[in-house]
């Protein structure tokens, strides 16, 4: 339905077939018989939003209905399990739209945001009553009974009470120890839940009332072949047959096949008890159990289950269990002849109560045979062919029975007590209902398990199990025989299992001490006397014990005086302990933390104060060990440590009333420890991951890193700056469409926050980090959410602070002045804009002001949408050239200093790497601040626009490509092969007809332009010979370009190059409007320079561009009037409100901005509309910023301003343009020129004239350019100007005239029918005229445009509209680059790099550099970076207050001159 998606498609047929689908799913819907639960839900639903809402009562139902139980089955299903196979993307397709509309119809709401659903509200608004009507009968009241027939409903008081029964038996302990631990258990008490317990204790465990629901049919889905394939092909796919624990599971013999039954079937034997839930994958076993089965599957077999010591260790998952129906084939199903029950016991009677609701289908069924004693499985399977365990056979040897005892518990039991070699077995003796069938229950104890067996009295006894809750009590005429045969067989297990019995080893220092340490030391600091007195004895026995080296400074005495003030005492002890005991740190500390909750907060304190000597000892359990067999033991003391971390975070975290001493005492200690520095630093990123960006959490770990980098602000930083660089460097390796939805953009946020803390008062050293923070900022600008987005600008405030803060570097004055400007200017509100941020009071409060979850626990952060659009390429261009200022700013005072090089290294590493999340940005940054380019850069920047073109996906990385280059032609030799060829990328780039594409595209070309003839390459050479001579090498493939476009370069140059200019006239940014005004006198100066000539001379030459600015300019129309009578006088501020390109004098040309050299591309693409500019030649132009636009000739090497070697470093100021008074007293070529000799020029210089404009297709190429103007504008001013010219056209080119019938025939009609403009309709009258009046035989249809090559005028020049780019078009465009880059273009031929292999031969390879940032051998990201900044305090470098000069390196080849041109 999209007419975007939809290539070559009936999209009415496509709407009908819609409409019928979605007819008959509603009509199937409304007509069925709806479910009785779903029926009471729904009137439940009702009820409750009527008292609400009443008037939205319905429609609620309606919507729930189908949002959330009908479309989630239509849209998947093969996900709900209805169709074996996934939908055909059509079909899924199709089934999303269909469940759209039936949306739309329950929630009785028309389409509005997609226009090609709109045709579908008729379909809404016919359905309208018969959905109501549908609604309001599943909302009615009716009697459920009935329809349930008889059973009860699953919302009645008795199963609602049954339900709430079952939830607080079940955790009612979890209850308990929520109470026990809440906050508020001084206010709720433990009364509640006494009461509740009792109550509970009273009615006994809850009876599971089951209805008799029919799952039969549901498990006969289930059980298709479908998942049992699927599952076995996952199996299959992940080798999970290779894997140890496959291979551990069918080791364990919990599934085998042994023997065959009396019937001759083959048996199968599941041991219940082998499965362990917490050591083995479920998974694993009924893949096992599926091979097992596998051979025999297609025949009767038989399975025998042993329930014998089962537990809850042994019980399957609730969604495990479920999967058993359907893990096999139902050929396996139905050939099951038996299952055999053995040995079931309570606990799985509970089990299968508690599934009642899954197990419900076995219920009664046949072939389930429950197994009281073996003699029943004896008539039932030879004894010989029996294979059960030999433990479970083994119980019923040697008994001792005791028959008619009583189990106490809420419902006393009568119960038979068996007495073994091994266990006590307390079977009932009444049969008790499971599944059906009638089943006596055996509880089986072995004696491992029995702790405790107590005489009451004469007839009851107590058994104390230790996998049961509670002690057992029986009631027995002989318990006194039972007690000794249970004590008997309790002390046999004993005397047979010795080495059971742990042995109480030696104590050595590294297991208690610490504990006994931290015991003493917290309570010397107590205020009872008493109390530090035992305190001091005991770390008096402590030292003696341990042989601790105290050097006899401890004495233990009775009756010491301990005064209560010993802090610096207890501080200095552990000092000592910590450096001459260290292998006692892990121990104590942990026992410190341990103990730091419990106690008060002026112990609190003293224990911050003790731990603190320890912190250093960390180090020596972060060694990393080159043994294999100490690697082992290496890394469990690194989790030890990191163990250790986590609880100090936590602590940190929760202790309020604590923080600012917690960030004084520990984490100011830690951060001067570089060897476990990297090791907090994952740990709180892995916190705050855990938390999510924003939460609590995670901004308080933030803010304590800037407590980490107070005692070494260096090592901190560089550690931070050189983890985010790495992680940048690697969302190049798995790239994505985003950086917010990278995996590795929660790491990325959460640094960026670490930056933003540490940015102030130079906790990030500028000095040395400068170059990676500058970075940072442009890939970072305006990502994530709000907060973010000031926190990125906060960073670029704080670090401009810092520059004007900091004392290693001494700048100027002058430098210090421009350093407070920039912060001021970073201040502003439009500053704001460029980052994101929408209009706030204050952006710093916004970076604060973090939500406290802006994501759901742990879910991807990638996943949320920015809470703004993306940032603009043209906003960061700005961003990168401010942040380029203040580096050039600083880098004067700084003799040999290299930040620039070192961003620019950054920069061009991730330019040229794969990485379609930053490769954008990295390009523009790298187009604004090099300052050297080869031939072998721009060649590989072609390659990458070659490979963005081929998936033409990412129109934002061929605009960055188009903007660097466009910023990085001036720096290109003279010689430069590139220059020739970017010319003609510009060009093709215009025919992609993409808004965002063709106004950088002009600014390429316009660069191209100024650069060229700077060299004064069109001083000899024209125009039109240089570009056809270039592409004269690769003609072949710039025809299909021609031909695809009917704008032929070949035949008529300077009419194909309007062509592609005219469609400027339409952009809808004035910006480049304004541009393409500028590109069209520049062209036309160069034009006529080349051959001497007036620039508003009319030749066959400057005619197609004289014809394109005749609306537009009124110097144009002044200079090459038309020949019948003055035109009426038309007001400047009427005839010219687009005038923003106007020149400002005879043959004067605009500059870009800042200066003629490096042309900043927002210029001519700010996606807001710029003021209209001045008309008034005498002014100079603005850009509506203030920045003026001054106008400087082509004609003479006089006029040319002279070619700055660097750019400019700072943004456009009001002055920056100004040309000086020689430039502006020399642009006129005609500055000799009398006022009578310019009006004789004006009299006789007709556009119009066949004297002139001889040959036929010239006139009809001039023609059909006017043309097409009248037939896109729908400015009037514009119109009258051109239906003028056109009027004197039919008087002037009668013959050709009627080439242009076909386009002007609409738009005259729309004129006589709409138009009350005289002047107009006049000219239309005179043009009507000479149309019906012309009877010579010449061209008649715009066929003659195609045969010169030009048919396509009219329609490249029309309005920019979705979809108009053809995928031919786009290939062939690549075939021409391609062919460029391969055959004509010299430098290096390297590819585009891909992920994970970024380019070496930069000097600073990130990759490699930040790879090296590990623990113990980072030493600095700029010492191996070739980055060597010696302010530092102690080197002692000499000042400069010279400025420091950045030339450039050109090249010298043997490349042909660009100004010579082949004859």
């Amino acid at each position: 339905m999209d007419p975007s998606r939809c290539t070559g498609e009936n999209l009415e047929e496509n709407s009908k077939r819609l409409r019928t689908l979605a007819t008959t799913v509603f009509g199937e819907i409304v007509g069925s018989s709806f479910p009785p639960q779903l029926r009471s839900l729904c009137h439940c639903l009702y009820q409750v939003v009527n008292l609400r809402f009443p008037q939205h009562s319905v429609q609620a139902v309606g919507t729930v209905i189908f949002l959330r139980f009908i479309n989630p089955v239509l849209v998947s299903p093969y996900d709900s399990g209805f169709i074996d196979r996934e939908p055909t993307p059509r079909l899924q397709r199709g089934l999303t739209l269909m469940c759209k509309i039936l949306q739309h119809v329950a929630n009785q709401s028309f389409f509005t945001r997609e226009p090609w659903m709109e045709p579908f509200n008729e379909f809404v608004e016919q359905q309208a009553d018969p959905s109501r009507r549908f609604f309001y009968e599943i909302s009615s009241d009716v009697d459920i009974m009935d329809q349930l027939q008889g059973s009860l409903s699953f919302i009645s008081d008795g199963n609602v009470m049954a339900v709430l029964h079952r939830l607080l038996w079940i955790n009612q302990e979890k209850i308990g120890d929520h109470l026990s631990s809440s906050r508020d258990q001084s206010a709720v008490g433990r009364r509640p839940f006494d009461k509740m317990a009792t109550l509970l204790a009273y009615l006994g465990p809850p009876e599971h009332k089951s209805t008799d629901s029919d799952w039969g049919a549901c498990y006969a889905e289930m059980t298709s072949s479908n998942f049992s394939s699927n599952f076995e092909e996952r199996m299959l796919k992940n080798q999970v047959i290779e894997s140890e624990q496959f291979k551990s599971i069918k080791s364990m013999n919990i599934f085998y096949q042994a023997g065959t039954s009396k019937a001759g079937n083959p048996l199968f034997y599941y041991i219940a008890r082998r499965y362990k839930v917490a050591e083995m994958d479920g998974e694993f076993l009924m893949y096992h159990v599926l091979l097992t089965l596998k051979p025999f599957m297609h025949a009767p077999f038989e399975i025998v289950i042993d329930f014998t010591h089962t537990c809850a260790d042994n019980r399957f998952r609730s969604e495990l269990l479920s999967k058993w129906f359907c893990v096999l084939p139902e050929i396996g199903y139905k050939n099951i002849h038996a299952a055999y029950i053995y040995n079931t016991n309570s606990w799985v009677k509970e089990y299968i109560k508690y599934h009642d609701r899954v197990l419900s289908p076995l219920k009664g069924n046949k072939k389930l045979i429950f197994i009281d004693h073996v003699t029943r499985l004896n008539e039932l399977i030879d004894p010989a062919q029996q294979k059960l365990p030999g433990s479970t056979l083994a119980l019923e040897e040697d008994l001792k029975v005791y028959n008619n005892a009583l189990k106490l518990s809420h419902r006393d039991v009568r119960v038979a007590i068996k007495v073994g070699q091994q266990a006590i077995q307390v079977t009932s003796a009444e049969k008790t209902r499971v599944l059906g069938h009638y089943v006596l229950l055996n509880d089986v104890y072995y004696a491992a398990e029995i702790e405790e067996v107590c005489l009451v009295d004469d007839n009851q006894f107590t058994v104390t199990i230790s996998i049961e809750n509670s002690p057992l009590s029986f009631i027995h005429n002989d318990c006194d025989n039972i007690v000794q045969s249970i004590i008997h067989i309790r002390t046999r297990f004993e005397l047979s299992h010795t080495e059971s019995v742990a042995l109480h080893t030696k104590i050595r220092p590294k297991d208690v001490p610490g504990t006994l340490l931290n015991i003493a030391l917290l309570n010397l600091g107590s205020s009872d006397p008493n109390l530090r007195s035992a305190a001091y004895n005991l770390l008096c026995a402590i030292t003696a014990t341990f042989s601790l080296k105290l050097e006899g400074q401890l004495l233990e005495t009775v009756g010491l005086c301990i005064p209560s003030n010993n802090t610096i005492f207890i501080k200095s002890i552990s000092e000592k302990l910590a450096q001459s005991e260290p292998f006692l740190t892990l121990e104590f500390l942990e026992e410190c933390i341990q103990g730091f909750g419990r106690s008060s907060i002026e112990l609190k304190h003293l224990c911050l104060e003790y731990m603190t000597p320890w912190l250093p000892n960390l180090t020596r359990f972060c060694k990393h060990s080159e043994d294999k067999r100490q690697k082992l033991a290496d890394e469990g003391k690194r989790q030890k440590v990191f163990g250790i971390l986590d609880k100090l975070i936590t602590m940190t975290i929760q202790e309020v009333e604590m923080y600012p001493s917690i960030q004084a005492k520990i984490w100011s200690n830690i951060g001067q420890i570089p060897d476990i520095l990297d090791l907090v630093l994952d740990a709180f990123i892995n916190r705050s991951i855990y938390g999510g960006l924003g939460s609590h959490q995670a901004e308080i770990l933030a803010d304590t890193s800037v407590a980490l980098a107070s005692s070494n602000v260096q090592l901190v930083s560089r550690k931070v700056i050189a983890r985010l660089c790495k992680l940048l460097d690697r969302t190049g390796r798995d790239p994505a469409a985003t950086l917010e939805q990278h995996p590795l953009w929660n790491q990325v946020a959460i640094l960026l926050r670490y930056l933003l803390m540490l940015s102030f008062n130079n906790a990030l050293d500028v000095a040395t980090h400068l170059p990676f923070l500058f970075h940072t900022i442009p890939l970072l600008a305006s990502a994530g959410p709000l907060f973010l987005r000031a926190s990125v600008h906060g960073l670029c405030i704080n670090l401009i602070h810092s520059l004007c803060t900091c004392t290693q570097l001494n700048f100027s004055e002058e430098t210090l002045r421009v350093l407070r400007l920039s912060l001021a200017e970073f201040s502003l509100p439009k500053f704001y804009e460029l980052f994101g941020i929408p209009p706030v009071k204050s952006a710093a409060v916004t970076a604060f002001r973090s939500p406290a979850r802006c994501y759901t626990d742990r879910a991807p952060m990638a996943h949320s949408p920015p809470e703004q659009g993306g940032l603009s390429l043209t906003s960061l261009e700005v961003i990168v050239d401010a942040l380029l200022e203040i580096m050039e700013t600083c880098m004067r005072g700084i003799p040999s200093c290299q930040w620039l090089q070192q961003w620019n290294d950054l920069a061009k590493q991730f330019a040229f790497a794969h990485n379609p999340a930053l490769q954008s940005r990295a390009l523009i940054v790298y187009g604004c601040i090099t300052k050297h380019v080869t031939e072998g850069d721009m060649k590989q920047l072609l390659r990458i626009l070659v490979k963005a073109l081929e998936s033409y996906a990412d129109l934002e990385l061929v605009e960055a490509v188009i903007m660097c280059a466009t910023r990085l032609l001036p720096l290109l030799e003279k010689d430069s092969v590139v220059l020739r060829h970017m010319l003609w990328v510009a060009l093709c780039s215009l025919q992609l007809e993409e808004i965002s594409l063709y106004s950088v595209a002009l600014a390429l070309l316009e660069q191209n332009l100024f650069t060229l003839d700077r060299f004064g390459v069109f001083d000899t050479c024209t125009l039109a010979d240089f570009m056809m001579q270039t592409r004269r090498a690769l003609e072949f493939y710039f025809t299909p370009l021609d031909a695809a476009m009917g704008l032929s370069f070949k035949e008529n140059f300077h009419f194909a190059l309007v062509g592609h200019l005219l469609k400027g006239f339409r952009h809808p940014i004035q910006a480049t409007v304004s541009l393409t005004i500028r590109l069209l006198h520049t062209v036309l100066i160069l034009t006529a320079k080349s051959t001497g000539r007036e620039k508003f001379e009319v030749t066959p030459d400057t005619a197609p561009y004289l014809g394109a600015l005749l609306a537009v300019s009124e110097e144009v129309r002044g200079r090459c009037p038309v020949r019948q009578a003055q035109r009426p006088e038309i007001p400047a501020s009427e005839s010219d409100n687009s005038l923003s390109g106007e020149p400002t004098a005879q043959g004067g040309l605009p500059r870009p901005i800042p200066a003629l050299v490096r042309r900043k591309s927002f210029d001519g693409n700010d996606p807001k509309p710029k003021p209209v500019l001045t008309a008034n030649p005498s002014l100079p132009l603005t850009d509506g910023q203030g920045t003026s636009k001054h106008w400087h000739g082509f004609e003479s090497d006089a006029n040319r301003a002279p070619f700055q070697q660097q750019r400019s470093n700072s943004l456009p100021s009001p002055t920056d343009g100004q040309p000086p008074p020689s430039e502006l007293g020399g642009q006129d070529d005609d500055a000799g020129e009398t006022m009578g000799s310019r009006r004789s020029l004006s009299e006789n210089n007709i556009l119009l004239d066949h004297d002139v404009i001889t040959d036929t297709p010239t006139q009809a190429l001039l023609l059909a350019v006017l043309a097409t103007q009248v037939k896109n504008t729908t400015d009037e001013n514009e119109m009258r100007v051109l239906y003028e010219y056109l009027a004197e056209a039919s008087y002037a080119f009668p013959k050709v005239y009627p080439v242009i019938h076909n386009l002007l025939y609409s738009k005259i009609n729309s004129v006589l029918a709409l138009c009350h403009d005289p002047a107009i309709l006049n000219s239309v009258q005179v043009i009507i005229q000479n149309m019906v009046a012309a009877d010579d035989p010449s061209p008649q249809q715009l066929s003659y445009l195609q045969t010169l090559g030009f048919g396509g005028l009219w329609r490249f020049a029309g309005p920019f509209t979705k979809n108009q780019q053809k995928p031919e078009n786009v290939q062939s465009f690549v075939n021409c680059l391609e062919a460029m880059v391969d055959t004509c273009l010299p430098g290096d031929d390297q590819e585009p790099q891909l992920p994970g292999n970024l380019p070496t031969s930069v000097n600073l390879n990130l990759s490699s550099s930040m790879s090296s940032l590990s623990v113990g051998s980072l030493h600095s990201p700029t010492e191996s970076q070739t980055f060597d900044l010696s302010a530092t305090p102690n080197s002692g470098r000499k000042r400069s207050t010279g400025t420091a000069t950045l030339t450039k390196q050109r090249s010298v080849g043997g490349k042909t001159p660009l100004g010579e041109c082949d004859s």
